[in-house]
């Protein structure tokens, strides 16, 4: 296992991952409406379109997607074997990109002097906007449970299934 490659694949699937999202949700927050807190989406005016979701599933496959190849591409790169190595190379990369997300998106970005350009038109003044409140509602669940216990590795463990049968 390479512990440096892994942490500057996942800063480098983070930079690609996060960069994509923030300026994605900030030409249209809609585009990542269903990732807002429930109770957002549940007081907008106007719920989330089929277009809008179709757009979401569009631009979430290909940014996952690009994230996921580079990190296979990469894995496949360093010449590791065994499932054990490359799952836990998988995992360091997109607990980064986790990290990352945690930090940009929902700490800086949703937080941060640009809080008003991601709003959803009509939630002006939620109280789930509020840092205590998005942390509660969404960042917590999503960034400290959800992700390091469920997704990321079940993405790890396929990412070692690929790689060992790609690097035969």
């Amino acid at each position: 296992m390479d512990i440096i490659q892994a942490i500057l694949d996942g800063i480098a699937i983070a930079a690609i991952f996060n960069g994509a999202v923030a300026a994605l949700v900030l030409i249209n927050p809609r585009f990542f409406f269903d990732s807002y807190p429930k109770a957002v989406q549940k007081a907008a005016p106007e719920q989330m379109t089929k277009q809008e979701k179709n757009i979401n599933s569009i631009i979430t496959v290909i940014i996952v997607g690009i994230c996921f190849i580079y990190s296979i591409t990469s894995l496949l790169h360093t010449g590791i074997i065994g499932f054990w190595n490359i799952f836990w190379m998988g995992y360091i990369q997109w607990s980064l990109l986790n990290l990352g997300d945690f930090l940009l998106l929902d700490c800086l970005l949703f937080q941060g002097k640009y809080k008003q350009k991601i709003v959803i038109p009509g939630t002006e003044g939620h109280k789930d906007y509020e840092f205590t409140n998005w942390m509660k509602h969404l960042a917590v669940k999503e960034h400290f449970l959800a992700a390091p216990f469920l997704l990321i590795p079940i993405i790890s463990a396929i990412q070692a299934l690929l790689v060992g049968f790609l690097g035969r």
